[in-house]
């Protein structure tokens, strides 16, 4: 995996989710591939220590975006964390491993998007998966990505199961399987009670193929447009000492994520031509979508006080240590968990679609700000998430 190359056949810019798998596959075939990386690589033991998630917010594996003030939430600024990393927020995330519904890629394919339909996905899912629990017709085993049962369960997570049984909610013991509905526990991606980023799961494996080249702390700066067709990339090291520019053979693939995908592309002179041109960029296409109807959800926090069994207080050096050293030696304890361990997915009764409409969210811990504020109660959260209605966002 070499750090140098001018000519390529493709260029990935954004080495996350999306970014190692393209990389990896890309360059089974012989291809020529390189991935650019804005953040660094993936050394910081927090990111494979499972539970270590909850300490990634600083700027060196994190881009810490933020909202502009939102009108329905009293103005406040919201965050909103992304990986920069190798990895991307896969290596920062809590490492629940859900796929969107049937219905999800049903409707992209009815809006056109040949290819999309659950059925032609599926066997993407399954050629990605090493799957520890199952190998049927929804999961694969032997793949890349493993998916595992999560070692760590708090009792507050198994109460939360046993209630919403208690409410008619049914147990799912496979919420990525024939059917969504119900409550679960969530599997994760982790492997041998280590993190399973894209990383580690797609790209390290590829990284002794003399055709893949990655380049970490590679900002994307611009997209070559020869023609109307897009021929290279430049892009800055050093924190922008240094500029560079490779050249695409065959295509460029942006896999920025929802924030800087769209930002690349308007900087490259392609989105809206009159917005474009007042804010002193020349438009070289004018497509008026880029950048524009972002969305997402929306969490509502309940929270109940609970006798001292959360995780909150847990890392408190003396705990922290016992802790560490029960991992070290067992792969056991709290340092494998995702902490978010439980959810459910359920019909709010206010529309008519047959896809659950709303997800719960199981916390045993107090989490404020993402977080980011620290507080010495131990509390249960139950958080749900409408999955059908976003109001649109606005990102600084």
């Amino acid at each position: 995996m070499s750090q140098t190359a001018t000519s390529v056949d493709y260029v990935v810019v954004g080495a996350g989710a999306a970014g190692c798998v393209v990389a990896n596959r890309l360059s089974e075939d012989g291809s020529s591939v390189l991935v650019l990386e804005a953040g660094g690589r993936d050394l910081n033991p927090l990111i494979h220590i499972p539970v270590g998630f909850t300490k990634l917010t600083t700027p060196d594996v994190n881009w810490g975006f933020e909202t502009v003030p939102q009108p329905q939430m009293n103005n406040r600024e919201m965050w909103y964390p992304q990986g920069r990393t190798l990895g991307g927020s896969t290596s920062i995330n809590a490492m629940i491993y859900i796929r969107g519904n049937h219905q999800d890629y049903e409707g992209w394919e009815k809006l056109g998007n040949e290819g999309w339909g659950y059925d032609d996905v599926l066997p993407y899912f399954r050629k990605s998966e090493h799957n520890e629990r199952f190998s049927n017709e929804y999961h694969g085993f032997g793949g890349d990505m493993s998916v595992s049962e999560q070692i760590e369960r708090n009792p507050l997570s198994s109460a939360f199961v046993r209630a919403l049984q208690e409410l008619d909610v049914p147990y799912n013991n496979d919420v990525n399987g024939a059917e969504q509905f119900g409550v679960t526990f969530y599997d994760v991606t982790q492997r041998n009670a280590r993190r399973e980023s894209a990383a580690t799961a797609f790209l390290r494996p590829a990284k002794d193929r003399d055709n893949l080249y990655v380049v970490t702390r590679a900002l994307a700066s611009r997209v070559i447009v020869e023609n109307g067709r897009a021929v290279g990339l430049e892009y800055t090291t050093d924190d922008g000492a240094k500029k560079h520019t490779v050249r695409a053979n065959r295509e460029v693939i942006l896999s920025g994520g929802a924030v800087n995908s769209p930002k690349l592309l308007m900087l490259s002179g392609i989105g809206d031509a009159d917005e474009l041109r007042a804010a002193g960029v020349e438009p070289v296409h004018h497509l008026p979508g880029v950048g524009k109807n972002f969305q997402d959800h929306m969490d509502v926090y309940l929270t109940a006080e609970t006798t001292p069994v959360s995780y909150n207080m847990e890392d408190r050096w003396d705990r922290a240590t016992r802790h560490m050293i029960q991992y070290l030696l067992y792969r056991k304890g709290p340092m494998t968990a995702a902490v978010c361990e439980a959810g459910a997915f359920v019909h709010s009764g206010v529309s008519d679609e047959e896809a659950p409409d709303i997800q719960i969210h199981c916390l045993p811990a107090y989490v404020i700000d993402h977080g980011k504020q620290r507080r010495r109660w131990h509390v249960l959260m139950v958080i749900p998430c409408p999955l059908r209605r976003c109001l649109p966002w606005s990102i600084t």
